[in-house]
């Protein structure tokens, strides 16, 4: 389209140049060379300056254009900044008892402030399941499991695309009393990206509330 417009445009130029012509040769023929001159001299010049201009605009245009693409080809180069980040909680109920809790993608409806949470239809259960979540202002996201070996872990990942990929992990490890609960996360950014904040510590304000739910709904249930 932006080609089809230049041509055009370069057409509406050069008629319009040999019309201006046409008319100063038809000016001097019947009587008035010296207007029709004045008139081929200074539509000469508007052209010229127009052919000048034209070149300096597409040579700018052209180093811009190669300058972006180099600069995007020097980032792709770039490895992304990767973060690990964890945080981890005992409990004194056993791995099976927490899995059963954390595993269903209703329970995030007690364990987090998702109002509703629920396996999306036709998705299959362990890995390629896809769970959902609508958070009390109705915005919605949807992981998948990735991977899973019940009931000692599990990693998902969100599906909506975004500038920066995560995979989150749920690891529980038997212990004499009970059991450990790690939540970790991989953040990778895109090259010459940084987190505003020190992502270990993001990590456990975001997952300490996590962990401690989990417990107090544990503890209810036995009571």
């Amino acid at each position: 389209m932006i080609m089809f417009a230049k041509v055009l445009t370069n057409i509406l130029f050069v008629a319009g140049f040999l019309a201006i012509a046409v008319l100063a040769s038809a000016i001097s023929y019947y009587g008035k060379p010296e207007l029709g001159l004045s008139i081929i001299v200074v539509v000469s010049a508007l052209a010229l300056m127009q052919v000048v201009a034209t070149g300096v605009v597409n040579t700018r245009h052209n180093r811009a254009v190669k300058a972006a693409q180099e600069a995007q080809r020097a980032n792709a180069s770039i490895p992304p900044t990767t973060y690990s980040v964890q945080a981890t909680e005992s409990f004194d109920y056993d791995a099976q008892t927490v899995w059963s809790l954390i595993r269903p993608a209703e329970s995030a409806v007690l364990l987090t402030d998702a109002q509703r949470a629920f396996t999306v239809p036709g998705t299959p259960t362990g890995v390629g399941e896809q769970q959902c979540f609508i958070g009390r202002d109705g915005t919605a996201s949807i992981i998948e499991v990735i991977g899973e070996e019940s009931p000692k872990w599990a990693t998902t990942r969100p599906l909506a695309p975004g500038k920066t990929n995560t995979r989150t992990s749920y690891t529980l490890e038997p212990t004499p009393t009970g059991c450990t609960l790690t939540m970790g996360m991989v953040i990778e950014l895109q090259a010459g990206a940084h987190f505003a904040q020190d992502p270990q510590n993001w990590w456990e304000s975001h997952a300490r509330s996590y962990l401690k739910r989990v417990n107090e709904v544990l503890s209810a249930r036995q009571g």
